[in-house]
């Protein structure tokens, strides 16, 4: 009897969208109208193409037979249910290649007939199914097209529900300060809706960003605040699992173990493999954190890898995998080569750049040869780079759009309500604008002038130390030779020594900028020095939050690390040379390591290069560790406190 009813309400919607149509079609000269029998009988393959019943394959061929039908009234209300209907079955199956080409013509359909209602459907579809098919890039900018259209239409929730998504895109390109960021946006477009799910998924997103930028106390503020939301059991336990974590970073491991354990026990867990593997994992990794001689933590690791492989789950593959990369790091190198190399295969089946290199990054450490990686790990780091640059230009854009957008409106009302009052007001603020430009300016001037005075003098010092100690020994040969008669030859080959060294010195006193840019500046420093024969690698320098250290220490890091690159570039004839940047909660270390011809220690003890290294260090408070032996290459360790 339910059935009948629900039968016979959609048979009465689409009998009136009928009648209501008939007229216009007539007006606009439609070549074949539908009458009601054979519109009913059309409608009835929509619905048996929702019927769950059914298999996939058979709902596609229903909803097909419908479009094939219904296309022949071009009743475009029916059109789009069709497309709609289409275009999730074959999401579905993982056919997104032909979801996105249905997408792209739902899209085409709405924009012909300016209908904002679908166009924002098929932009959503377009970034999922893109999304799901790893092309981040092309999703991203239709969820941000999505956004754009939701926000000029003022549907808070769509907009917000976009920008979740835009910042889980971020999220998995390592991109954690601009997923918070956009995921900020969107918690101030739909925390005042009933949105309850897309606003706890913004937490969520907050949450893990924060973490994995080392906020601990704020990654769990908003897990709570998501926790407090969301009701859907499953995603409680996804919010339970990353709160466990959290606590785990944190050094608690106690509750977070606890509440991995509670997990492992529930019901519902048990019933998804995918989920049951994932906490098992996170268990058998944290039981190690906790006590390195844990005997369970090995059986539960290797448990969730088992089931993983079961049920093809590649993402748990990954994970667990690096989990016992890092478990068998000190005990069986063999065995962690074996699974780092494992992660890795799966991370390029899932076409997953962050795991990639995550996985490249233990390969280095526990393998020798390891050239052609290192060659992809640069070309994917550089990708990223590019992709996370590519984003935050492209909602930099939107977000300056909407700004711009939302301080127009706001001048509007405040001249038509208040004209005068908003003259004193622009007038006073202007006045204070200038007056705190001016101070500002000033200061920055004055600090600048500082800085400078305190560079050059370091600058000359060294090079009039440079000019004695090399070039004027170098010219009193040269004259030597020439006042000796001796070969033409020889004696331009000196002088183009002379002239590389006066280069060499230029570049190599080259003042930089210590602010917002020096991440950029000490990249690009460090870059400068790869050719077609060595090859740079630089890991972490994004993980150190710059700002927080002082200018002097900025200086002296560059400089050490240039000293490095320059003796490097001179002496060690290194094929692959690796820069590693780490930050715990006292220090930051940065380890160098090239695979040169390397020098004894007793070169290093007279070097008076690597000693005035040593001693920049020491007045930070910081060490400098170096080791080194003829044809091993060489490695340098430099602490200072953060």
């Amino acid at each position: 009897m339910k059935l009948w009813r629900v039968d016979f309400l959609f048979y009465s919607i689409f009998l009136l969208l009928l009648c209501n149509t008939i007229p216009s079609f007539a007006q606009t000269k439609v070549p074949y109208t539908l009458s009601i029998k054979e519109l009913d009988s059309i409608t009835q393959y929509y619905r048996l193409s929702k019927a769950d019943s059914l298999s996939i394959p058979d709902r596609l061929h229903y909803v097909n037979s419908f479009l094939e039908g219904i296309s022949l009234s071009r009743h475009n209300s029916l059109i789009y249910n069709g497309l709609m209907q289409k275009t999730m079955l074959l999401g579905r199956i993982k056919n997104y290649d032909s979801a996105i080409k249905y997408s792209h013509q739902l899209y085409n359909l709405a924009k012909q007939n300016n209908d904002t209602i679908y166009i924002k459907h098929a932009l959503f579809k377009l970034g999922r199914y893109h999304k799901n098919n790893n092309q981040l890039v092309d999703a991203f900018d239709y969820y941000n097209q999505g956004f754009k259209i939701s926000r000029i239409g003022k549907d808070s929730a769509k907009a917000g529900k976009n920008l979740l998504q835009m910042a889980n895109i971020q999220a998995s390109l390592g991109d954690y300060l601009g997923s918070k960021t956009t995921a900020i946006d969107g918690v101030k477009y739909i925390e005042k809706t009933s949105n309850i799910k897309n606003i706890a998924g913004l937490y969520h997103i907050i949450s893990v960003a924060n973490r994995e930028q080392k906020n601990y106390t704020e990654a769990l503020k908003y897990n709570e605040k998501a926790f407090k939301l969301d009701t859907n059991s499953s995603r409680i336990q996804i919010l339970k699992n990353t709160k466990a974590n959290i606590l785990a970073n944190q050094g608690d491991y106690i509750n977070a173990i606890l509440l991995l354990k509670s997990l492992v026990s529930d019901s519902i867990v048990q019933k998804n493999k995918s989920k049951y593997a994932r906490v098992l994992g996170n268990l058998g990794y944290i039981l190690w954190l906790k006590n390195k001689n844990n005997k369970k933590s090995e059986a539960l690791l290797l448990e969730a890898l088992y089931l993983c492989n079961e049920i093809k789950d590649i993402k748990g593959l990954i994970g667990n995998n690096i989990y016992l990369t890092k478990y068998y790091l000190e005990k069986d190198k063999i065995k962690a080569l074996n699974h780092a190399e494992s992660a890795y295969h799966n991370a390029k089946k899932l076409h997953s750049l962050t795991s990639i290199l995550e996985a490249l990054g233990f390969i280095f450490e526990l393998r020798e040869a390891t050239n052609v990686e290192a060659k992809e790990f640069k070309e994917i780091y550089n990708k990223i780079k590019e992709i996370n640059q590519n984003n935050r230009e492209i909602y930099a854009v939107t977000r300056y759009e909407n700004d711009k957008l939302t301080t127009e409106n706001l001048i509007l009302k405040a001249e038509t309500a208040k004209k005068e009052q908003q003259q004193i007001i622009y007038l006073f603020s202007t006045l204070l604008l200038l007056l705190g430009g001016g101070l500002v300016f000033y200061l920055f001037r004055q600090r600048h002038k500082r800085e400078k005075i305190r560079e050059v003098y370091n600058a000359e010092t060294r090079i009039s130390k440079k000019l004695h100690d090399e070039l004027a020994n170098d010219i009193y040969h040269v004259m030597v030779q020439i006042q000796n008669n001796q070969n033409n030859h020889d004696v331009l080959d000196k002088l183009e020594t002379i002239y590389n060294s006066t280069r060499d010195i230029s570049r190599e006193h080259n003042s930089f900028r210590t602010g917002q840019e020096y991440t950029t500046e000490l990249s690009g420093m460090l870059s400068s020095y790869s050719t077609n024969n060595t090859k740079i690698i630089i890991k972490g320098i994004d993980e150190i939050n710059w700002q927080s250290i002082t200018p002097e220490k900025k200086i002296i890091v560059h400089r050490t690390l240039q000293e490095l690159m320059v003796n490097m570039k001179k002496h060690s004839q290194a094929e692959l040379v690796a820069i590693a940047f780490k930050k715990n909660s006292k220090n930051i270390m940065i380890t160098y390591a090239d695979t040169g011809v390397g020098v004894s220690k007793k070169e290093i003890i007279y070097s008076n290069g690597l000693r005035n290294t040593e001693n920049r260090i020491k007045t930070i408070g910081g060490s400098f560790i170096f080791d080194s032996e003829k044809g091993k290459g060489f490695k340098a360790r430099i602490y200072f406190p953060n």
